[in-house]
């Protein structure tokens, strides 16, 4: 055949290697050009343009895609060791000095670092073949390896943090410390609204197994500004022991004095009087001994103020709280005095509180009003029967107000 009958016309540049491709400049099937990159001593042979090299680029894309699929549909069911591991890092270290380089439509070989030509002439059939040939042998070698399983779950276990993460308020997950202030409905609100404006002897709930009957006038108090009354506190009280009956391995295990204890326990007139108390706590009654309780209640009125006090038998402490962060020495000692007195009656067992700390609570909510204090006083009792630390401030009062009728309408605390 004459030359000028050849389809592809000899190339007499100085290229290592016969180029089969078409003549220069061409606008159907693009062009051949030699870089060598000095500083890293590689050497790069680049196919770029719209045609044979678009061709390669997507074919090996394609086939890329589907290599690196194999690991992620392969299962062996077991765990990869460090040895594997580190077969792994060998290979993507071999990976990456063998690189094609998807780009505009262009495809690059990338050589050896040691050697200035490069690895294979991708612009042969050949050449492209045996690039696709090593690529599938090492997606084939970490497939057996278990690779692909193990990325596989990496990537799950990654996807699952991420979204607990970034939408954890989205998920049904029951929070501890968001539970105190979880937000009322609409219907909720409504009703302790129209509950406020009933008539004052209007008996809106009755508490059957302590007989406290709740009015209209008696509710009110929950309003803001009001002072709290007896009925409400004791019936609040209640229902908190109600409440960790219905979940015990949620709440502590405690007990809630009502706010006449103490008063008959310490009388003005006669002083210290445990007789007067000792048949409040028979096993009869309570189906449990104080000494297993974690924490002991006693809410204190004194004159126009409340107050609480804690026998910490979890932490071996008689703690007094007072939302003005006020000291009564004698309410801790007389405390510890019962509660020796308590054990040895109805347990048996000599208690040296001696050894018991007393604490008066510095680091606690306190109010800024002349109000607040019976409410600060039964949300001190709501979280640390729940374990909590006394997470919540002043501006929330009104919130635990509407909460705190919500719940006694319902008879349910929550």
């Amino acid at each position: 055949m004459a030359p000028g009958n050849y389809r592809y016309p000899q190339v007499k540049t100085p290229f290592r290697r016969q180029v089969h491709a078409p003549p220069s400049p061409v606008s159907k099937f693009g062009s051949f050009a030699w870089t060598r990159d000095v500083q890293k001593n590689r050497s790069t042979r680049e196919v770029s343009g719209n045609g044979l090299g678009a061709f390669h680029a997507r074919n090996y894309k394609s086939l890329k895609r589907n290599a690196l699929d194999l690991p992620l549909r392969y299962r062996t069911g077991r765990e990869v060791d460090k040895d594997e591991l580190q077969y792994v890092e060998e290979k993507e270290k071999e990976v990456s000095l063998e690189y094609v380089n998807l780009k505009n439509g262009s495809f690059v070989m990338v050589g050896d670092e040691k050697s200035s030509f490069p690895v294979t002439d991708v612009s042969s059939f050949e050449a492209y073949r045996k690039v696709l040939k090593s690529a599938e042998n090492r997606t084939c070698k970490l497939k057996d390896r278990g690779f692909g399983d193990a990325l596989k779950e990496r990537c799950r276990g990654l996807i699952r943090s991420l979204r607990s993460y970034f939408i954890q308020d989205e998920e049904p997950v029951e929070d501890a410390q968001r539970e105190p202030f979880r937000l009322l409905s609409k219907e909720d609100e409504t009703a302790v609204k129209q509950a406020f404006s009933a008539n004052a002897q209007d008996i809106l709930v009755t508490h059957e197994n302590s007989s406290i009957d709740i009015t209209g006038e008696k509710l009110r108090c929950l309003k803001p500004g009001q002072w709290l009354n007896d009925e409400v506190i004791n019936l609040y009280l209640v229902l908190l022991k109600e409440r960790e009956a219905r979940d015990p391995n949620k709440f502590l295990k405690c007990h809630f004095f009502n706010t006449f204890f103490f008063t008959k326990l310490v009388h003005s007139g006669t002083g210290y009087n445990y007789s007067a108390v000792r048949r409040w706590t028979s096993v009869k009654k309570l189906d449990y001994h104080l000494i297993d309780c974690d924490k002991i209640f006693i809410p204190i009125h004194m004159n126009i103020h409340w107050t609480l006090a804690v026998i910490n038998i979890k932490d071996r402490k008689f703690q007094y709280l007072d939302s003005f962060k006020g000291r009564e020495p004698r309410i801790l000692d007389a405390m510890a005095r019962y509660f020796a007195d308590e054990v040895r009656d109805k347990s048996g067992v000599e208690v040296d509180v001696s050894q018991w700390r007393q604490e008066f609570v510095q680091d606690l909510p306190e109010q800024s009003n002349g109000f607040d204090c019976g409410m600060f006083m039964i949300k001190y009792i709501d979280f640390y029967s729940r374990g909590l630390d006394l997470c919540f401030t002043q501006e929330q009062m009104s919130y635990f107000r509407v909460r705190t009728a919500k719940e006694i309408l319902q008879l349910k605390a929550s």
